[in-house]
């Protein structure tokens, strides 16, 4: 008794469990097109540190980066200030992006990671603008190893609205979690009212909101 409920709990949730496959692709049969605004698309930060803290405060920004010829620069940073010492870390992957209508596939073939520390502690905060590398910014030495892959493959579906990116299942630092709005959709490549709903519920996010605004530079 106790081994057929378990087997029927396993095929409930086999039944249930969204099938994301479609997240990794465009089907063929799309048009493509080229109709996408260049430039830097970045996720609102907030402060990840305790409100108040003198001990410890911890920076980061996301930032998506369009570039012609449908390449693309994704980059992760986050910096770290302790009462005696500062960390760094960023992760830059690069790759080419594929468009039709709503839909944008990243793919990412290539990334350099960078860590790096200080014995130094940095009480201000750097500039969280859009096109300022804080690995240029932070002190540390110049001969600090990077560690690059180029036999990367990493695939996500983003959808587009004209003026903002939405990944379909959530991702940071090209860390995903089994979350997102495609999970809580019913139809692949279609803005259902489901579809809808996830995407205002994870776009309006006050922690890590699923989005990527576009930045009009100066």
């Amino acid at each position: 008794m106790v081994l057929i409920l378990s087997v029927s709990v396993l095929l409930f949730g086999l039944q249930c469990a969204p099938k994301l496959d479609w997240i990794r692709s465009l089907p063929s049969d799309f048009p493509r097109d080229q109709n996408i605004a260049l430039g830097f698309y970045s996720r609102p930060a907030e402060k990840k540190s305790a409100f108040g803290s003198k001990t410890f405060h911890l920076y980061w920004k996301e930032e998506i980066h369009l570039q012609t010829n449908s390449k693309f620069t994704k980059t992760w940073s986050e910096w770290k200030v302790y009462e005696d010492h500062s960390e760094f870390q960023q992760k830059e992957g690069r790759g080419t992006f594929e468009k039709s209508g709503d839909w944008i596939l990243f793919q990412t073939n290539d990334m350099i990671e960078l860590e790096c520390n200080s014995n130094q502690k940095i009480k201000t905060p750097p500039p969280s603008l859009p096109n300022k590398d804080w690995s240029k910014l932070f002190p540390c030495s110049p001969l600090e190893p990077q560690n690059r892959s180029s036999m990367m493959d990493h695939r996500l579906l983003y959808f587009y609205d004209g003026k903002s990116l939405y990944p379909l299942q959530y991702e940071s630092g090209y860390n995903e979690a089994n979350f997102g709005i495609a999970w809580e959709s019913n139809l692949p490549y279609t803005k259902s009212s489901l579809f809808e709903k996830a995407k205002l519920k994870y776009g309006k996010k006050e922690f890590q909101p699923h989005v990527y605004n576009h930045v009009k530079l100066d």
